[in-house]
């Protein structure tokens, strides 16, 4: 990032046969903002862009993220016990007599041993012997009830999770090292045929394991860098200002997905029908590919100047500009970047890059388990998975319409702790209300609560992530941050149902420590308010140096305005 030299006077610069009024007293050598904010950088070109790839596509992704982990909600059951038909009892009294209960809580593994019906009082018990019955309030056919992956073979929901988040790790390396190295365009495009195409294959291939694993793998390494690719290009078209706003936008579209996915689970009801919805909404997506440029900015910072330029200039054309003469200039600078370190060993370059890194892994990685906890919770509490989903959606919305605001006026930095440490109490008040027997509709509302205060955290995070990392490395530092929240959120099952199977108290127990412990590493960070994206290593090295740890309140860089 250009270094700012302190002036008296408002100066005059000489760029590029035009001459450049600083209306600050500080020098500046103009920027790619100073470029967008001639040729327009909320013109027709961005608003197309930001419409469908930031407004509806978050909707999309998101919904086709979650609707594995709705497949992967095993039902209430109980064994399957044949000749009811042949008795005038009702489904309630014959699990009643064939199904041994505790306090009310009917065994979901063993059944009475029938031939010892003749003796009441003693009867002994057995494994399931036919199958096994499933409650369908919810669900008509979800992946454990299709495939009985429950009692002895329970097992296999969590290490099929486990191995999809793990093997899909490698590919979110892969998917963020094609960002940097082949552009956010293609990037974009191949994360959406291969969601498209995997959840179809999903659906036919759950009793081949291998096959199944690793189509979800691929969905579960690809939904994070689509996002990232889609917001890094419209972050980087647009002015300083709009930032915020093109976020807020993105976090309101995966909110809407949320409580879309709930929608749809509950009026398909079974996994493979939400499964190919999910898949016909990326297709969808897919088809305007032609909409989605590359970045201009990353073209420069690979020295390809003259591609670079021929995009601006059909940016201007579009949003009815031309642009301007200093604009060689600008892109020369940038080029200047293409001698900087390739690959994943860049982020070692710098101690305040790497720093900056190892505290939006842990940020991200907290939030996006969290985030998938409380959905997964459902079972543990017993609510409706759908309302739960659905509710938990919509209260994302209140919170980005507080947190923004609060990130506006008070900075990324503060608004980001605020909410992990909001985040943590409301899990200790759930940990409250299960320890007291409280009723569903209580532990459904603290399910809120605590989406609430966690959906704020996230899309800080999110937008901490984008302008922090360098221009050069955005793609693989995103990728990085993904892949950790990978390996983290592969003991999900492990935390939410085994964890609550010991007690239901100790998944919220988890939570609330991480989130406390992320809080205090993320006040750390720099504040990005009001910044110029960084470009090069050399930027990320020095990027937000010298700022107060107390400060609050965000300090513009400096503007320059033109003048004939």
């Amino acid at each position: 990032m250009p270094q700012d030299t302190q002036h008296d006077d408002p100066s005059v610069v000489q760029a590029d046969m035009k001459t450049v009024t600083y209306s600050t007293k500080y020098v500046s050598t103009p920027a790619f903002e100073d470029v967008l904010d001639v040729i327009g950088s909320r013109g027709k070109f961005q608003k197309r862009l930001n419409i469908i790839y930031l407004c509806v596509g978050p909707c999309f992704t998101v919904m086709c993220a979650l609707v594995y982990h709705l497949a992967m909600q095993t039902p209430d059951h109980w064994c399957h016990v044949p000749g009811r038909d042949q008795t005038n009892l009702s489904a309630a009294e014959w699990k009643t007599i064939t199904i041994p209960s505790v306090n009310g809580t009917f065994d979901k593994c063993r059944m009475y041993n029938l031939t010892e019906m003749h003796n009441e009082t003693n009867l002994s018990t057995t494994h399931c012997l036919h199958g096994w019955d499933y409650d369908d309030t919810w669900f008509s056919l979800t992946l454990p009830s299709q495939m009985n992956w429950v009692c002895d073979e329970a097992y296999v929901v969590n290490d099929a999770m486990f191995y999809i988040e793990n093997i899909g790790v490698l590919l979110l390396l892969f998917n963020g090292y094609v960002g940097d190295t082949f552009g956010r365009r293609l990037q974009l495009l191949c994360c959406l045929a291969v969601m498209t195409v995997s959840r179809v294959v999903m659906v036919f291939t759950p009793s081949v394991l291998v096959l199944f694993i690793l189509a979800g793998a691929l969905v579960s390494g690809s939904y994070g860098p689509m996002l990232e690719s889609a917001a890094s290009v419209g972050m980087e078209l647009t002015d300083i200002q709009n930032r915020l706003n093109l976020n807020w936008y993105m976090s309101v579209s995966t909110a809407v997905g949320m409580v879309a996915t709930g929608l749809v689970g509950w009026v398909l009801r079974s996994w493979t029908y939400f499964n190919l919805f999910a898949a016909l909404c990326c297709l969808t997506l897919l088809s305007f590919h032609r909409w989605f440029p590359e970045s201009p900015r990353w073209l420069a910072c690979r020295g390809r100047e003259q591609e670079a330029l021929l995009l601006l200039k059909r940016i201007a054309s579009t949003n009815g500009s031309s642009v301007p003469p200093f604009t060689s200039r600008v892109l020369q600078n940038m080029k200047k970047s293409r001698g900087d370190r390739k690959g994943f060993f860049s982020i070692f370059s710098s101690f305040n890059l790497f720093k900056n890194v190892v505290i939006l892994v842990i940020g991200r990685s907290v939030f996006l388990l969290s985030t998938y906890a409380l959905v997964m919770s459902a079972g543990v509490l017993n609510v409706s998975p759908f309302v739960s989903l659905a509710a938990q959606g919509a209260a994302q919305l209140p919170a980005l319409f507080v947190v923004y605001p609060c990130a506006q006026r008070f900075g990324r930095r503060w608004s980001a702790v605020a909410s992990m440490l909001l985040t943590a109490f409301s899990s200790v008040l759930t940990m409250l209300l299960l320890t007291v027997g409280a009723p569903e509709s209580a532990l459904t509302v603290m399910a809120v609560v605590m989406q609430f205060c966690t959906s704020a955290s996230g899309g800080i995070v999110s937008l901490q992530s984008i302008e922090v990392h360098p221009t050069c490395l955005r793609q693989i530092t995103a990728s990085v941050e993904y892949a950790a929240s990978g390996l983290l959120l592969s003991l999900l099952p492990y935390i939410v149902f085994m964890g609550g199977s010991v007690d239901k108290r100790l998944p919220f127990a988890i939570l609330s420590a991480l989130n406390l412990l992320s809080g205090f590493f993320l006040s750390f960070l720099p504040e990005t308010a009001l910044q110029r994206l960084p470009d090069s290593l050399q930027d990320a090295a020095v990027f937000g140096k010298g700022h107060d740890y107390w400060s609050w309140k965000p300090s513009p860089t400096p503007v320059f305005t033109l003048k004939e």
